[in-house]
């Protein structure tokens, strides 16, 4: 099954905190493991919406293409940065372990110049 409830594009780039944390447990995604295919354009940001269950290790796993180094944000649904991969890469990796079950705001952006198509899975 497709991992979006809804899909916006957002554009411009905004200077974030990053915040990782989590550890190794089940899944924490609502309706199971998630996969999509998709494509985020140069120095844009492409955001997805999921629900994650409290108290659950959940997973967001971003694999691009090589081309630029994209990065991923989580956030809760009150906007509080909970989660980031911001390396050099465009393979990003964030693992959380949310308060509450509800909806989160996934946002994958590509820093580089030209488009990156991408695989985004969650669990």
């Amino acid at each position: 099954g497709t991992i979006m409830l809804q899909k916006s594009v957002v554009r411009g780039l905004a200077c974030l905190a990053a915040v990782a944390s989590g550890s190794a447990a089940r899944a924490g995604r609502t309706r199971g493991p998630g996969i999509s295919h998709d494509a985020v354009s140069a120095r844009s940001s492409m955001t997805f919406y999921e629900t994650f269950r409290g108290g659950e290790v959940s997973v967001v796993r971003i694999n691009g293409d090589g081309d630029t180094d994209l990065d991923v944000y989580v956030y809760d649904e009150n906007g509080n940065l909970i989660a980031s991969d911001t390396d050099g890469l465009d393979f990003c990796v964030v693992r959380f372990v949310p308060s509450w079950t509800g909806q989160f705001r996934i946002v994958v952006r590509n820093l580089g110049g030209v488009y990156n198509r991408f695989t985004i899975d969650t669990n």
